[in-house]
Formats: structure tokens, C-alpha cells, sequence
């Protein structure tokens, strides 16, 4: 036999085991349908080098495709993640130059597939720091904020039921809500226009049901619970009127 001929080729497990030099290399269908090889083709150097590589790394490599082939995964997290599984860095280079032939571990693509998915709930800031931790080119990043749509329709469904479904005063919810949608990554221009459009009709409903809660806990503690009405955001003449309602009121 030829140095770096291959002898024998076999299926097992889903690899392919490939006999060459008296040593055998698992390759997955991958690199199988990029080296073409049959029994008997004798390999360049430069080939021989890359099926060692990614014959150290096909159990890794095997996990990952899924998310190489849709453009999910960038260069540095497919690093890191070779890194971890301790395969060396000569190999790491030779694996990443393929795919990258191959057209695979394109930037824009990746910052593609990203945005379609943050422009539906996340905000623009949220997505200029998830590209940032992967260490995405500046210059494609300042492109795709350019082109990033924020999603005013989530932000006020969102936003609508957040105040349905929240009890509290009308400045307290505003206050929690702008953190929330500022949490998102939202820009605060849009994130204050969204809340000034919004209608805030349970604020007296809120407080009833507010101030119910807070006379169960401290029944003989009336400024206790007009305080923390008070905290809560709630009107001062609003939490008399309701205090009263209830009934609720101080004694010398």
C-alpha cells in the first residue's frame, strides 16, 4: 500500500471508519461527502492532515452541524467549543478553515439568523451586546443596527398585558415596565412613546384590591399600610378615600 492509501472503508454507528496507514479515523457524513474517498485513493498531505482533524473531533462536530448548517453557531462559539472538548489547535484551525470554504461560519449569516429572532422580541440594544459577546466585526454589527427593526407591536402587547395583569399604581407600573422593556433591550425613545400611548384604567381597582391585602396584614397599623399605599405610588386623596371605604380608619 501507498502512504496514505486507504485501505478499507466501513459504516458503523454512523461514522464512517476509514483504514489508512494501519490506523483507522471515524469521519462523519460531512467530511464523508467533501473527501469523495473509496478504497484504494491515496490522499494528498494536505487532506490527510484535515481528516485527522476532523476525525479527532467527529463526536463534537456531530452535535454541532445542526446549528453549522443554519448558521446559528459563529467561529468563536464553535471554538470554544472544540476547546473545551480539548481537541488541539492545529486541528481547530484546519476544521474552521473547511467549513469556512464550504461556506459555512459566515458572519452575516449568523448575524442574519440573529436578527430575525431578536427583531421579533428583543430590542436593539439587547441585540448589539449578544453579537459583541461573540466577538462579531464591528463594522457588520453598526450595519445590522442600521437595518434592526425594533417591534413596536410586541412593546404594546406586551406592554398591555403587563398593566392587565399587574397590580399596582399607574406610576408604579410605568416604572416596572419601562425596566422590563429597557430589560429587553429596547431603545428608551420608543420604550417612553409606547408607555405615553398607553391607557391605565385599574389604577382604582389596583388600589382597592392593594389596600384590601395590606389591611389583612397590619389590621392595627393604619399609617403602616397608608404608607405603603403611599410607596406603592398611589395618590394621597385616592388612599383615604379608599381606606375610608374599607372602613379602615386611624384611631388615636
Amino acid at each position: 500500500m501507498k502512504p496514505n492509501q486507504i485501505k478499507k472503508i466501513k459504516f458503523k454507528n454512523g461514522y464512517y471508519i476509514l483504514t489508512i496507514n494501519s490506523n483507522e479515523y471515524s469521519i462523519d457524513e460531512y467530511y464523508y461527502q467533501h473527501l469523495l474517498p473509496y478504497e484504494g485513493k491515496v490522499l494528498e498531505v494536505s487532506y490527510m492532515l484535515e481528516l485527522i482533524a476532523f476525525s479527532s473531533a467527529s463526536k463534537v462536530l456531530k452535535k454541532t452541524y445542526k446549528k453549522i448548517f443554519n448558521h446559528s453557531i459563529c467561529t468563536y462559539e464553535l471554538k470554544s467549543i472544540l476547546r473545551k472538548n480539548e481537541i488541539i489547535e492545529e486541528h481547530i484551525k484546519l476544521i474552521i478553515n473547511r467549513l469556512k470554504e464550504d461556506s459555512y461560519l459566515k458572519e452575516i449569516d449568523y448575524v442574519n439568523h440573529y436578527k430575525e429572532i431578536y427583531q421579533f422580541k428583543k430590542g436593539k440594544n439587547a441585540f448589539k451586546k449578544f453579537l459583541e459577546s461573540k466577538f462579531i466585526n464591528q463594522e457588520l454589527i453598526n450595519n445590522a443596527l442600521e437595518q434592526f427593526n425594533e417591534n413596536e407591536d410586541y412593546i404594546i402587547s406586551y406592554a398591555e398585558s403587563f398593566i392587565k395583569n399587574k397590580v399596582g399604581s399607574e406610576a408604579l407600573l410605568k416604572q416596572k415596565l419601562y425596566a422590563n422593556l429597557l430589560n429587553k433591550g429596547f431603545s428608551k425613545s420608543l420604550i417612553n412613546e409606547t408607555i405615553e400611548k398607553l391607557e391605565f384604567k385599574n389604577e382604582d381597582v389596583n388600589l382597592s384590591k392593594d389596600a384590601v391585602k395590606l389591611i389583612k396584614k397590619y389590621p392595627n397599623d393604619y399609617y403602616k399600610v397608608y404608607n405603603k399605599l403611599l410607596v406603592k405610588g398611589y395618590k394621597n386623596t385616592k388612599i383615604k378615600e379608599i381606606l375610608k371605604k374599607e372602613g379602615f380608619i386611624y384611631e388615636n
